[in-house]
């Protein structure tokens, strides 16, 4: 005799149809977290980046794909834009060996080349940076106040940094002895390396946070001849540090973003169209990098 019982039957049991229905909405939840188990490292890139992610179902594979893609292609896009709505190209980077326009600035350079090397800068060993500086400084006698962020840490805990043989704060040092009138500041995100010497003040930024800089600019309480970026090197601290800067800057004053991936350019000639109508900017492509330059005219009302 068959122990079961007829379907008809089953369908009369008490709570029976409940049950079924729990064991299937506990199956699709289980199916959808494998899912999701499965397509992780998909699913994290795509919430990572919502700003490029698109706004559509389909495959994970799929959307992340596009998600990267459409990181890599916004800027370059938006340069193709600028181009053809403005009719005009981008010009190429200049080299930096050239921009030197006088012989008061490509002597300035030589000098400043030898204080880099003096207190172990890379600005002139692994880069050629010298140059550029040489035409920033070329009237050292009326630079007073200049700020780079970025002072070189030695712990290998934080990123961006120079390694156990760097030279924390050796920029800061020659721009000192090269710059007679001036009062020397610096700014890191690594509070362990901050430090205080003659003419040389330095303080804690982290360029990621607005914040930050609004704090930076109450401790050093004055408008800056040049400014330095020399710190994260992405594009977002670097916009950020930018914002900052162009709130800061004297007439006549320069700001300059160092160690920019040619991959990034697309980003700095965006930039470049937004910068205020007293503002020229310039791309130079130096050793082991490229640098985005912004003048402020000395007529401006800044």
């Amino acid at each position: 005799m068959s122990n079961s019982w007829p379907k008809d039957q089953l369908k009369k049991v008490p709570g029976l149809v409940r049950v079924k229905r729990l064991i299937s909405r506990k199956y699709d939840e289980y199916s959808i977290r494998l899912d999701e188990y499965k397509h992780r490292h998909e699913i994290r890139t795509i919430t990572q980046f919502p700003a490029f992610a698109p706004n559509s179902t389909g495959a994970f594979k799929d959307r992340m794909d596009l998600t990267v893609t459409a990181a890599n292609q916004t800027f370059p896009f938006m340069v193709q834009f600028i181009e053809s709505m403005k009719g005009v190209a981008f010009p190429d980077p200049i080299r930096v060996d050239t921009f030197p326009n006088s012989d008061k600035a490509r002597v300035a350079a030589t000098r400043l080349e030898v204080l880099f090397n003096k207190y172990g800068s890379d600005k002139s060993t692994s880069h050629n940076y010298h140059h550029l500086y040489g035409v920033v400084l070329s009237d050292p006698e009326s630079v007073l106040n200049l700020l780079e962020i970025g002072l070189g840490t030695t712990n290998l805990d934080v990123v961006s940094n120079m390694g156990v043989a760097g030279n924390t704060g050796a920029s800061l040092r020659a721009f000192r002895e090269f710059l007679p009138h001036a009062r020397i500041f610096g700014a890191d995100v690594d509070k362990r390396i901050l430090f205080e010497e003659q003419n040389i003040k330095t303080f804690y930024v982290d360029q990621t946070k607005v914040e930050s800089f609004d704090a930076l600019a109450a401790a050093i309480d004055c408008k800056l001849d040049v400014i330095i970026d020399d710190g994260l090197h992405s594009p977002n601290a670097n916009i950020a540090t930018l914002t900052f800067a162009l709130r800061n800057l004297t007439k006549g004053g320069w700001f300059i973003v160092e160690d920019i991936r040619a991959d990034a350019l697309p980003v700095w000639r965006v930039v470049s169209t937004l910068l205020p109508d007293d503002c020229a900017s310039w791309i130079i492509a130096a050793r082991e990098g490229f640098l985005f330059v912004v003048k402020r005219n000395a007529d401006s009302r800044a």
